[in-house]
């Protein structure tokens, strides 16, 4: 630059000119958004499957190798799970009961989660026994399952026996359907007893005609009004009630009975044996 040129004026730096940063932020932005797509993704197949699939997924994620028979895939629900024994707090549970026991107990979730059910309140509850899942409904105050003095179902119930019928009808295990009244009598000669066992086996034909095999039924029982559930209110109507109990496989309402000889023991029907009497001794003295 020559004397008599003058220096350029200084520049002066523009407010909001900043230096580059690189590229890190779209590295990590990437990683952010790959995460929410993973996440919506997981959303959208946990609301699109079944119960029945997610129970397979759980399986397949706790033993794979139960799919290796018959299925690639836990959402194919062709895997047979080997039968063998495991160690389950010191008593040998076999797989098959172990099965058995997760999907009684999958059809409670989905049963406690169905709106309609869920729209009886306390009228509809659930319950695990030693025998398999006991499900109830009962009468509120105005709000009866039946017509009044009647076998006939209301019509406000068939939505939520019909969602019950549905849910059932995906298990193969055997019903036991039984009805419970109150103390009121009748004066026309009709009894407690009849009124129980005609509610009950309205129940089953209704059931039967969606979705469960009648075949699946073992047993309608009438109790009357012998099994109250308010003790202190013989004519509550909570104690107008039916019961529907799901057994577990192998599981029967008889109880164990003592072998075919044994003493004391009768088959139904049967005529008891006198007891004989006893021997005189030989050779007494005269």
């Amino acid at each position: 630059m020559s004397e008599g040129e003058k220096a350029p004026p200084p520049r002066r730096k523009k407010h909001g000119d900043h230096g580059h940063h690189g590229g890190a932020w779209k590295v990590a932005f990437a990683d952010f958004m790959t995460s929410m797509f993973a996440l919506f993704l997981v959303l959208w197949i946990i609301s699109s499957t079944s119960a029945e699939q997610k129970e397979a997924i759980a399986q397949y994620f706790q033993n794979p190798t139960i799919f290796a028979q018959g299925s690639s895939s836990p959402m194919d629900m062709g895997g047979e799970a080997p039968s063998k024994q495991q160690n389950n707090g010191g008593s040998n549970v076999t797989a098959e009961e172990g099965s058995d026991r997760e999907a009684l107990e999958t059809l409670d979730s989905v049963l406690t989660s169905d709106s309609a059910l869920k729209s009886l309140g306390k009228q509809f509850q659930t319950k695990m026994t030693e025998k398999g899942l006991e499900i109830e409904i009962s009468d509120a105050a105005g709000l009866g399952t039946f017509e009044m003095g009647s076998a006939k179902i209301n019509p406000r119930m068939h939505q939520a026996l019909a969602e019950l019928g549905s849910a059932l009808g995906g298990l193969e295990n055997e019903l036991v359907i039984s009805g419970h009244t109150d103390s009121y009598a009748y004066s026309n000669g009709y009894s407690n007893w009849q009124l129980s066992a005609d509610r009950a086996n309205s129940v089953r034909e209704y059931l039967s005609s969606h979705g469960v095999d009648a075949q699946r039924v073992s047993s309608v029982i009438g109790n009357g009004d012998r099994e109250p559930k308010n003790l202190e209110n013989p004519y509550a109507p909570e104690n107008r009630r039916v019961k529907l109990l799901v057994l577990k496989k192998g599981a029967s309402l008889m109880r164990d009975a003592p072998p075919t000889g044994a003493p004391g023991f009768n088959p139904f029907g049967g005529v008891p044996e006198k007891p004989k009497a006893p021997k005189s001794s030989q050779g007494h003295d005269h």
